[in-house]
């Protein structure tokens, strides 16, 4: 055992001018100097200053109750001791015991936990003082009182001792008697970060991107995150603070390298993290351009002063420049425009190279894709099928299983026939051959990006087809949630106490759910499940830049959400601790009435309070360390909630001293 002993030569009680031999026996295999001391009647009398002997002869010269307590330290030490032991000798006949029994919770904790002990006494009315010892030594938990019961918690790894002084009121002695109460606390289990991944298939500016971390821990643990970004010059950003979210969500207005940085922590841990994760990541202005079609309105070849449309169907870019380059007996280059169409007006027969080039407006290159199609002008004079017009009886919001109509208008020829092709995944899955029907019904089994090419030739021409058409259709399963417009007071300023109330006004209203998220000057505060509830109330309770993100999505929606949007509101101004309780004065908790906690404690100095809520399993911090010793929230639906606060001194660089967890249930 790494420890010194105590030994007495002679059994107590001794008689008065008795002389007793002290020996301290060294079990830490560590070279210690030695330092004996006498207590009596409260005042400690140092017999012997530190050296190496370990044997000390003493003459009891009263009678009454003596301590020796002998200090180990090591010779190059900094600590004014480094192991120490006590001992009890009784000179004359033995005096009657204050304490007669210390009960004493645990022998052995986890950092957080708490240790009780209560003293019981032979006598009353008897005081109590309680003495931790620390690395400088015994410190003070609690001066002299009444109150026979501690409770401690613990936040530090390694053995520990708390020595129990007492005495009678009318005593002059500092203590009339004491007791020690040695214990282990042990380090919480470990937390590690198993996964940590972006969400988000492409990186690119101006878009959501999501990140995603995965943490193993003891299951009595509960684990909060903290995410910090880093950008390209270095400057870190906290995107957010501790709480128990494993996702994080923002986005980059400038492309280039980014760094984001995931602290996890224990939610009882006195570490800053217990464990971190560091992601490098690149953010790109846009996705490539691809040149998915480049076609013409009308088939090849064409007889000269035909005016033929040149279409240009790309994906990628965020801003997409178009250059229409056209090679033959009479060329033309419309130089790079915002449209991705272009008219050319033939006039010369012969053969032509039609070439489109596009980038997107910050490419300081010439060109980032191309595509080339051969095109022939004849000089035969014949009668141009032009097709006028395209009509769907619906533009947007293609469900799968609900039929599209789709006629078109075409003029020329001498008797037209139209064929209807329809395309998924580049791959044709349908197709309505030749005939005298101009419109057919398109009915999308599967969701996906369809694409139906409307042929249409003259009866008697042998061409393929004169002209043609392409319309693109975006299926999906469901009709995403939208949100038109947010309603809010009319009123442009306001206060603290003010009752403010949000309507989000939304498309398809009864298949649409919404999703309320409040922050504080960046820090989230309140977040509501997905409800069909479009109104939405609360009073702010602090000042500061409050900041509202409303998640709209279809019941169908299989992600996360389907849109969002965020607005902001300014609201304007109208020795260690022990013993730390909420208290609130209610008794019945209802959904959607405030409810407010106090917080008591004893010791400490400037003491400052954090506070966290669980709802739903999920903690979240809703206020960080501040002087304010109450908190406040408005709990907008029923259910088992939990607040914990945790307490310590300003100047106190530690996670908490103390804390305590109050459990209350909502009811409507």
């Amino acid at each position: 055992m790494d420890e010194i002993l105590l030994k007495f030569n002679r059994v107590n009680p001794i008689n008065k001018e008795e002389s007793i031999e002290i020996r301290v026996e060294n079990n830490t295999n560590k070279d210690l100097e030695y330092k004996f001391m006498l207590g009596y009647q409260g005042i400690w009398t140092t017999l012997k200053d530190f050296s190496e002997d370990t044997l000390y002869n003493w003459t009891a010269h009263e009678e009454g109750n003596y301590i020796i307590m002998i200090q180990g330290k090591q010779k190059e030490s900094i600590k004014p001791f480094d192991f120490m032991c006590k001992g009890e000798i009784v000179v004359g006949d033995e005096v009657e015991k204050l304490i007669k029994n210390t009960y004493v919770s645990a022998e052995e904790l986890t950092i957080g936990e708490k240790l009780i002990i209560e003293v019981e006494t032979s006598k009353s009315p008897v005081l109590f003082r309680y003495w931790k010892n620390g690395e400088r030594g015994w410190e003070l938990i609690k001066d002299y009182g009444t109150d026979n019961k501690l409770i401690f918690t613990a936040v530090e790894a390694g053995k520990q001792e708390i020595l129990v002084e007492c005495k009678e009121p009318s005593s002059e002695n500092s203590f009339d008697d004491y007791y020690s109460v040695k214990y282990k606390v042990i380090e919480r289990g470990s937390i590690e970060i198993i996964n940590f991944k972006c969400l988000t298939e492409d990186l690119l500016c101006d878009e959501e991107l999501i990140f995603q971390v995965e943490a193993s821990s003891p299951e009595s643990s509960s684990v909060l995150y903290k995410f910090v970004k880093i950008d390209k010059e270095g400057k870190a950003i906290c995107v957010q603070d501790y709480s128990s979210k494993t996702l994080v969500t923002f986005s980059e207005q400038e492309p280039g390298e980014y760094k984001i940085l995931c602290l996890a922590k224990d939610i009882y841990s006195n570490k800053e993290y217990d464990d971190r994760a560091l992601m490098v990541y690149n953010v790109k202005p846009y996705n490539p351009i691809i040149i998915k079609e480049f076609t013409t309105d009308l088939a090849s070849p064409q007889i000269s002063g035909t005016s033929i449309l040149l279409r240009a169907f790309v994906e990628g870019g965020r801003k997409v420049l178009y250059r229409f380059k056209i090679d033959g007996n009479y060329g033309e280059d419309s130089g790079y425009i915002r449209n991705s169409t272009y008219l050319w007006k033939t006039n010369f027969q012969g053969e032509y190279k039609i070439t489109l080039y596009v980038k997107d407006i910050t490419y300081k290159g010439e060109y980032e894709a191309s595509k080339t199609i051969e095109y022939y002008i004849d000089k035969k004079s014949s009668q141009v099928i032009k097709i006028m017009d395209v009509v769907l009886d619906k533009e947007s919001d293609y469900l799968v299983g609900e039929p599209v109509n789709i006629k078109v208008m075409a003029e020329g020829g001498s008797s037209l026939k139209y064929s209807f092709i329809v395309y998924k995944d580049k791959k044709e899955i349908e197709r309505v051959n030749y005939g005298n029907n101009n419109w057919v019904n398109f009915t999308p089994e599967k969701s996906g990006e369809y694409e139906l090419e409307i042929r249409i030739k003259d009866k008697y021409s042998s061409k393929e087809y004169d002209t043609h058409n392409i319309v693109y259709f975006d299926v999906m399963d469901y009709l995403p949630g939208k949100v038109d417009y947010i309603l809010l007071p009319a009123k442009e300023y306001h206060t603290v106490g003010d009752d403010i109330e949000l309507e989000t006004i939304a498309q398809n209203t009864d298949e649409t759910l919404i999703k309320y998220v409040i922050k504080i000057n960046g820090q989230l505060v309140e977040e509501t499940e997905f409800v069909k509830n479009k109104k939405f109330k609360f009073s702010p309770k602090i000042p500061g830049k409050y900041t509202f993100e409303i998640y709209a999505k279809n019941v169908q929606c299989k992600e996360e959400f389907d849109t969002k949007k965020e607005f902001h509101i300014y609201i304007n101004e109208a020795p260690p601790i022990i013993g730390t309780k909420i208290i609130c004065d209610k008794k019945d908790f209802k959904a959607k009435e405030e409810i407010t906690f106090k917080v008591e404690c004893q010791g400490g100095k400037e003491v400052c309070y954090e506070f966290y809520l669980m709802n739903k399993g999920n903690w979240v911090r809703k206020q960080a360390y501040s002087r304010k010793s109450f908190f406040g929230f408005i709990p907008f639906s029923s259910g088992n909630y939990k607040i914990l606060v945790l307490t310590r001194s300003y100047h106190k660089r530690i996670a908490y001293e103390d804390y305590d967890i109050m459990e209350l249930k909502v009811t409507d």
